[in-house]
């Protein structure tokens, strides 16, 4: 009797191969494709630290920050070690730097900067920045940003920006599946995955927004 129930056992696992192999293929496509999103989620947030130091080195530039974020983000984009490669991992996370990030000040922001914002001469040319030097002797007294906010000198110097990434879906059938949740209104995307949706719309791929941000205290005058 115990020899009849396993060779049943055996007739039904058979017939239900069929449909749990490419069930099984799925869920492993989706593992390879979040394997491929935790990279790079963690190569942005590498990446992000950089473009933060960068800025606090350049007066909050975007050029510079986006320059280093670039620079930054080109593991992803090599395949070994030659000169030839170098340069062409280089080229391409520069385009698709400029194409698929997009880099936010989140501090000092417009209000903080009208607040704290002195006029100097430099080289010649009259320009607005936020005092930077002698920071712990300068008075810790907070002002008004309005909306009941307020901050002082020494806050208005940490320099954090928000850096949003579209990564590239390139698992076969994987992507195709997250295409139809991360378009899908009802869920509600974020403004970071509508702008996502928007590149992938114009280009055919689909894309995955991915956020990193990173705080540093300015190390040369913020200027705007």
């Amino acid at each position: 009797m115990i020899k009849l129930q396993r060779g049943q056992s055996m007739v039904e696992f058979n017939l239900a191969l069929p449909f749990m192999v490419p069930l099984v293929l799925l869920g492993v496509m989706l593992v390879v494709q979040w394997g491929f999103i935790f990279i790079t989620k963690s190569t942005l947030d590498a990446a992000t630290v950089q473009a933060v130091r960068t800025g606090a080195l350049h007066h909050g530039g975007m050029p510079q920050m986006q320059e280093s974020l670039a620079h930054a983000m080109r593991p992803l984009y090599s395949r070994n070690t030659t000169a030839t490669d170098a340069a062409s991992s280089l080229a391409r996370s520069m385009a698709d730097t400029a194409l698929l990030s997009q880099i936010r000040v989140l501090n000092p922001n417009t209000e903080v900067f009208d607040a704290f914002k002195h006029r100097v001469i430099y080289d010649g040319a009259q320009v607005f920045e936020i005092p930077n030097n002698n920071l712990m002797y300068r008075s810790p007294q907070l002002k008004s940003l309005g909306d009941g906010r307020a901050m002082n000198l020494q806050d208005a110097n940490l320099l954090h920006i928000e850096v949003r990434w579209c990564a590239r879906l390139i698992v076969p059938i994987a992507n195709h599946i997250m295409r139809g949740i991360l378009t899908t209104f009802q869920l509600n995307p974020s403004p970071e995955q509508l702008a996502c949706n928007a590149i992938g719309q114009a280009d055919g791929n689909v894309y995955l927004a991915v956020v990193s941000e990173a705080t540093m205290r300015m190390q040369t005058p913020f200027r705007m």
